[in-house]
């Protein structure tokens, strides 16, 4: 390797020199590429200060880190102190820039750092892969080949570096490989581990796993809970600090449901588990006069179930009110005195044995709440479980039956919801995966939800006729009551938002042939007789099959790319994202997001999943291109989000499926840039730049099945390109109903709210303050301008005086249209439609606007807006609709009416529907 490396320098010396007339002393190589990570070294020669380094793919970064790594065999060979080699992620799949030159520059100075040429090569393996759960110290890889491979080399990472290897011949049949981990990253800590083939260069699959060094089980040593260490090791361990720190807030906040001495009772109690438990230190649940739940908890002796489970309710932090029933079925060990032990407990003793169908349906009788929840006891619920079950009831009364996550005591996914198949078996779908993955994280409707954890409106409840009396005495009552309430014409749905660790089997045992277990076998025949035409054409039994089987009641699938994921309190786009989504789902589609960098968005997330939007992201998916290759076949459409993510993946997607593609450009880019170029005289390079976008952005247009814009402006100029109208469609906006606002004379200043990623809307702002604001100062300066907005660059400080306020960003849109009398957006460049224009119209706040922020909005200059152009024109424009309150009103008035008559819902629903039928998508809701 010294020799290699002392060649390497001397070719490199004389390459430069013979460019140069002299050494350039910025030298490199480029090693290898191995699991979506570039391996190298860079430095200066002569200079041992490590250098960052950039690696360039044609014009495009794909990867940045610093050469600052020791390799003994730099040292040997004189490169410095030998501290110079890279390790770099690779921001992308290769396959996504496919094959090409690979150059490094330093990272400051851009400079080329001079290394032998290096060309990156996308292996086409055509292999799906996926890291699914952790077993006896090993890693459970499945794989599939969608062609023959043979045998290749399967490779195993912790982060980037190799810790194990296995040949394995890959077959297009669904197989599963053991992959052991070393004791040394057994440490219960949380790893971020890879998985590549062969010679393929790309991730195939990774994730985050822990595997914790004491394997002893928790019943053994659960006497060491005190000890550091012990107390954070069941998996439960986060969920119940989670829950103790929400009560804290409350009560600094003085608004606690759970007073302190009980809360530290229930947390300890929790803490210590219910294995072997002989003491029942008393607790108080919180008492509400009106709950609007009722929790049923049936039992059976067991009391330390029981205690444990009721516990974790009163541990589990919720926002509904709430009141706990025990169940109690002549029980004669202590939960025949539970009310004495647990606080503002309701106890629904029966005077006989009436088993478990019998019991449930006796305690409904003494039930307050307008919701009743049915909990098995040998569960432990978590914050916020409570809530997320009766919200999704709220938010839509077509619903009438909502289920939890289940997790096993290890963490694993035990169910997220049910499947009956055509001969009637039912499967719990999900059943040890990881919890946290995509496909088991998003509202659905299901064929049935666990009894263990499931919520019903006590309406719906009485309308269906309880639980079925000819099930009595236990088993099949919850997958009958789902058949039921569907049959009654609402909807089962599974809410992974609400999570639940259910201890399986410890109620009635697992034996199905002695106790009452056997029950579940002779249910099984009543309810396959009772509902053979319901559940006739679910399909045969499969592990593939489990995927699509999932979905209930879905007419298409649709698969959504945007850059990112959408962020709505945030800008007009992610605004426009979320509503054409919530079109998609109205029209009983299945959504599949994917966002580009394949991030996890947070909260963001979270609340497409409790739409009922699949998000797919990393570690999960490592690229749209992975997603493509594992799911592409089963949808119907793609759905796009601006040009340049749909230049990337159409032709894939136009090779590899019949799957229609929708394409929404967001706004005309080239429009954009040919605007901004032409503005002042004509900038030649900006020119240049925009017809290169025209070029690319009108190549996808004419690929697209479906082109959408949101101006008539931008539908003419793509038409006239590429003379295909019928596939040109304008996107309805959706604009949701508005509390009303202050009067006239309560509002004062006038406002403009921007995203400042978006240069229009950094230029209107620059304009609004050198050139307008001046003027209006001098007539009236009383009126002050107030800008809101993310992302506000530090400039616009300099520009706060008397009569301009830098806001900021808006936690809520009311703070700017509800507060302030006029809204002006004088866009000078730009495109599309304007999202903060059509929310002053939905507010009724009226506007002053530029004939580019009026566009396509239906606004009309003196009927329900004023247009103005050059600075004077503004300023008299804003002191007009500023000063006449009758001007102002019927400014009001009638965008409202425009509002409801273009921008509504169902409009948006009509119009999704005819743009996806014009392009053989067809949906049955009406």
């Amino acid at each position: 390797m010294k020799n290699i490396l002392k060649n390497l320098t001397n070719e490199l010396d004389n390459k430069n020199s013979s460019k140069n007339g002299s050494a350039v002393q910025i030298k490199g190589a480029i090693d290898k590429v191995e699991a979506g990570v570039i391996y190298g070294w860079a430095a200066v020669l002569g200079d041992e200060t490590p250098i960052p380094v950039q690696v360039i793919a044609g014009e495009q970064i794909i990867g940045s880190g610093t050469a600052d790594i020791f390799r003994e065999d730099l040292e040997n060979a004189g490169i410095n102190n030998g501290a110079h080699g890279f390790e770099i992620p690779l921001q992308l799949q290769i396959r996504e820039i496919n094959s090409i030159q690979i150059k490094l520059i330093h990272g400051e100075t851009l400079q080329e750092i001079s290394h032998p040429d290096f060309e990156l090569n996308a292996e086409e393996l055509r292999v799906t892969a996926d890291l699914v759960r952790v077993k006896d110290g090993c890693l459970i890889a499945r794989l599939k080949s969608r062609q023959p491979v043979g045998a290749r080399e399967l490779s195993l990472y912790h982060e980037n570096k190799l810790i194990f290897t296995r040949k394995v011949e890959l077959s297009s049949e669904i197989m599963e490989v053991m992959l052991p981990i070393p004791a040394s990253l057994r440490d219960g800590t949380p790893k971020l581990f890879k998985l590549a083939i062969g010679d393929c260069p790309d991730i195939l699959a990774m994730d985050w796993f822990s595997i914790h060094p004491v394997a002893t089980p928790w019943q053994y040593i659960r006497e060491s809970y005190r000890e550091p260490g012990f107390m954070s090791r069941p998996p439960q361990a986060g969920s119940r600090y989670e829950a103790l720190q929400y009560h804290l807030d409350a009560q600094a906040e003085s608004t606690e449901i759970l007073a302190p001495k009980d809360l530290s009772t229930v947390h300890k109690v929790v803490v210590e588990g219910y294995e072997g438990r002989k003491k029942f230190p008393k607790f108080n649940l919180p008492k509400f006069d009106a709950p609007r739940v009722s929790i049923i908890v049936p039992a059976y002796n067991k009391f330390e179930l029981t205690y444990h489970c009721i516990a974790s309710i009163a541990l589990a932090y919720n926002q509904v009110s709430y009141e706990v029933i025990l169940a109690d079925d002549c029980s004669t060990d202590d939960t025949a005195q539970a009310e004495n032990i647990i606080g503002n407990l309701v106890v629904s003793r029966n005077p006989e044995n009436l088993r478990f169908l019998r019991s449930c349906n006796r305690a409904t009788d003494v039930a307050r709440g307008d919701y009743i929840v049915f909990l098995n006891n040998d569960t432990e619920v978590t914050s916020f479980w409570l809530d997320e079950l009766v919200n999704k009831l709220d938010s839509d009364q077509s619903i009438g039956l909502t289920g939890s996550k289940l997790l096993n005591l290890d963490g694993t996914l035990q169910e997220a919801g049910g499947i009956v198949w055509g001969n009637g078996e039912p499967w719990n779908v999900g059943r040890g995966e990881n919890p946290y993955a995509p496909e088991y994280n998003y509202c659905r409707e299901v064929d049935y939800l666990s009894g263990a954890a499931m919520c019903i409106r006590k309406s719906v409840w009485e309308e269906v006729g309880r639980f079925s009396e000819e099930l009595a005495p236990c088993y099949y009552e919850d997958t009958d009551l789902a058949f039921k309430v569907r049959n009654a014409g609402y909807k089962t749905v599974y809410v992974p938002q609400s999570v639940v660790v259910h201890f399986e089997g410890l109620s009635h045992g697992r034996d199905v042939n002695k106790g009452l277990k056997h029950y579940q076998k002779v249910n099984e025949g009543v309810f396959r007789q009772k509902w053979f035409r319901d559940f006739r054409n679910n399909g045969r039994p499969s592990t593939e099959a489990v995927a699509l089987e999932k979905d209930r009641n879905i007419d298409q699938r649709i698969l959504v790319i945007d850059y990112a994921s959408p962020m709505p309190n945030k800008d007009a786009g992610s605004y426009a994202a979320v509503q054409e989504i919530k079109l998609m789902l109205a029209l009983g589609f299945k959504v599949t997001f994917v966002p580009e960098n394949m991030a996890h968005f947070g909260k963001y997330t979270t609340e497409l999943q409790r739409l009922g939007v699949e998000v797919l992201y990393a570690p999960f998916y490592t690229s749209v291109f992975d997603v493509l290759e594992k799911r592409l076949q089963e949808m119907s459409a793609v759905y796009i989000t601006r040009y340049t993510v749909a230049e990337k993946y159409i032709d894939f997607i136009k090779q590899e499926s019949n799957a229609k593609v929708i394409f929404n450009n967001a706004d005309l880019h080239f429009l954009r840039e040919l605007r901004a170029a032409l503005k002042n005289g004509k900038n030649e390079e900006m020119l240049d730049n925009a017809l290169q976008t025209r070029d690319k952005e009108l190549m996808v247009c004419r690929q697209a099945d479906a082109v959408l814009c949101y101006n008539s402006t931008e539908h003419a100029v793509i038409t006239s390109h590429i003379l295909e109208s019928d596939k040109l469609h304008i996107t309805p906006w959706v604009l949701e109903e508005k509390k009303p606002g202050p009067d006239f004379d309560d509002r004062e200043g006038v406002a403009f709210l921007g995203g400042y990623n978006h240069h229009p809307n950094v230029e209107a702002v620059e304009y609004l303050a050198k050139e307008i604001m001046p003027r209006l100062y001098k007539k009236r300066p009383d009126i002050c301008l107030y800008v809101y907005g993310s992302n506000m660059p530090e400039s616009f400080k300099d520009y706060e005086c008397d009569n301009i306020k830098m806001i900021g960003f808006a936690e809520h849109l009311d703070d700017v249209y509800h507060n302030h009398r006029v809204f002006v957006a004088p866009l000078l460049s730009g495109a599309g439609i304007k999202g903060k224009v059509l929310e002053s119209m939905a507010y009724g706040l009226p506007a002053v606007l530029s004939e580019v922020a009026a566009e396509s909005t239906g606004l009309t200059s003196g009927i329900s807006t004023l247009i103005a152009e050059g600075p004077n024109t503004w300023v008299d424009a804003i002191i007009k609709l500023y000063d006449d309150h009758v001007l102002w009103k019927r400014f009001s008035e009638n965008s409202k009416v425009l509002v409801q008559e273009k921008y509504s819902f169902e409009y948006g629903k009509r119009a999704f529907r005819e743009i996806f039928s014009s392009a053989g998508i067809y949906s049955s809701n009406v």
